[in-house]
């Protein structure tokens, strides 16, 4: 799991960890979306960061609410929407005349995304963003899979605010929509990281070393991972 301990505490919302080599002292990051991320000196016993972050709690309040006053309330619908992950531009066009439904025409790459309200059309789009995900992401996991000889039981694709993609003990693989946005670099990588935890469920140094084996320049994709908030439409997060 690309950022792995999820944890509340004190009506906080949910934060992530994550291990830096380079970090010298406990940090506190929270992006656009409301990401709240820890970043710990390797070293550092983890056991430190709830206490961290409670004695942080009025901060990391006063910070997500400025961040959210700085942002429309209302969701602009897109009319164009670019995957960069698999090289595909959509234009889309909306119908208030009829309830819930999307039409798919492939030959012009066009959505007519159908609902009464802006808030059904959005709906709508998400559900659409997700099944595509689905069509697309697991065949080529499937196909790294194969590729690496790291096979799993399972995938899935949902909508996830705080991970990329995560593989269970049962190597079940649950991967993030929003990885259509990234570039096709960075979700091999990601393919990559989840398919070495089903050899080691943890980022010890023997997993490490075997992601650097399939792919050396992991530090590069894991910063773009980090910086997704620049390239992820609001709609789609």
């Amino acid at each position: 799991m690309l950022q792995p301990l999820i944890q509340k505490k004190g009506g906080l919302p949910p934060y992530s960890v994550r291990i830096s080599n380079r970090a010298k002292y406990l940090q506190l990051k929270i992006s656009a979306h409301h990401q709240v991320e820890v970043v710990v000196p390797k070293g550092v016993a983890l056991h430190h960061v709830s206490d961290f972050v409670e004695q942080h709690k009025q901060w990391i309040e006063k910070t997500l609410v400025r961040i959210k006053s700085h942002q429309p309330d209302k969701i602009e619908l897109p009319y164009q929407v670019l995957l960069n992950a698999i090289d595909e531009q959509w234009q889309i066009q909306y119908d208030s005349t009829e309830h819930s439904n999307v039409q798919v025409d492939i030959d012009h790459n066009q959505l007519t995304v159908r609902g009464i309200t802006e808030t059904e059309q959005l709906t709508v789009l998400r559900a659409w963003l997700t099944q595509h995900a689905k069509t697309c992401l697991i065949p080529w996991l499937t196909a790294v899979s194969e590729e690496l000889l790291l096979p799993f039981k399972k995938a899935s694709v949902r909508a996830q605010k705080t991970r990329w993609g995560s593989c269970s003990s049962k190597r079940h693989i649950s991967l993030n929509r929003a990885l259509l946005f990234m570039s096709p670099a960075a979700v091999r990588y990601l393919f990559i990281h989840e398919l070495c935890h089903t050899k080691h469920l943890n980022h010890s140094t023997n997993f490490w070393r075997l992601v650097a084996k399939y792919e050396p320049g992991h530090k590069a994709h894991e910063t773009e991972l980090r910086r997704a908030s620049q390239v992820i439409p609001l709609w789609a997060s």
